[in-house]
């Protein structure tokens, strides 16, 4: 049986950086999940219980970290690999991030080759899929 394709999350506003994202994760055998709005998130976090979060620092009318704590605080992404995206990779960001669980942060524009890497990389350095 083949391994389990990873499900990624992905909270992205940017159309262009969305669906560069999607078509990425689809050709390197992976099973993107876009959520378009941050108030449907913890719904999708719930339905889909995806393998990793890919989520945006700046979100529309909200903060993506303080998104992102609401949803450690009820225990949503226990299983979940976190990686953050933002257009500013300024060092206190990354360090809150870090501090908040994320498993990576991405400056964007996001290099696809990087993103796929990075993903991999978070469950071994072999690149298998989690079981």
């Amino acid at each position: 049986m083949p391994p389990k394709k990873l499900s990624v999350l992905i909270l992205e506003p940017n159309a262009l950086q969305c669906d560069l994202i999607k078509l990425t994760l689809l050709r390197n055998n992976m099973l993107p999940i876009i959520c378009e709005q941050p108030d449907a998130l913890r719904g999708h976090l719930v339905r889909h219980s995806p393998d990793v979060l890919l989520i945006d620092t700046y979100l529309p009318g909200q903060n993506g970290l303080d998104l992102l704590g609401q949803m450690q605080a009820e225990a949503l992404l226990k299983t979940t690999r976190i990686f953050i995206l933002s257009s500013m990779g300024f060092p206190e960001i990354v360090q809150k991030a870090a501090r908040m669980g994320a498993s990576g942060f991405l400056v964007k524009p996001i290099d696809p080759d990087f993103l796929v890497a990075r993903i991999l990389n978070s469950f071994g350095q072999s690149g298998q899929n989690p079981e």
